[in-house]
């Protein structure tokens, strides 16, 4: 029988087993000419795959997700990883974070002359006291 796949033609005999002598993926093929962007390429069919090269553990960061290469399973020990500190005292770092963004806030409205804005400012800064 006489198949066609995108341009290349076959011949297939089903009464053969499809792991048969005739198996063409078993057979030496010939080097294939590649090209891409204007440069050429040879590629042997015949060639093994490369191995893979062994990494040295480490942490990587890609849009601040972490993840690890090089280690057996995937993830290291804690051990090995250095744990981030704990932040102390976030309420009054965040609470300093809201005084320090209204004074500024303020200042900006007192330079316009916005005596409006600036009585409501006041009235949220007396809040946060």
């Amino acid at each position: 029988m006489r198949l066609m796949y995108r341009g290349v033609e076959y011949e297939y005999d089903p009464t053969q087993g499809r792991h048969g002598t005739n198996d063409s993926i078993s057979q030496f093929r010939e080097p294939i000419m590649l090209t891409y962007r204007g440069n050429r390429y040879q590629l042997d069919p015949n060639r093994p795959a490369r191995s893979t090269v062994e990494q040295e553990p480490r942490e990587l960061i890609y849009r601040g997700n972490r993840y690890w290469v090089g280690y057996p399973d995937g993830k290291p020990t804690l051990s090995n990883v250095s744990q981030p500190k704990p932040v102390e005292n976030l309420a009054l770092t965040h609470r300093a974070n809201l005084q320090r963004n209204l004074q500024h806030r303020i200042e900006i409205a007192r330079q316009k002359g916005d005596n409006a804005l600036i009585s409501l400012l006041e009235a949220e800064s007396r809040q946060l006291v």
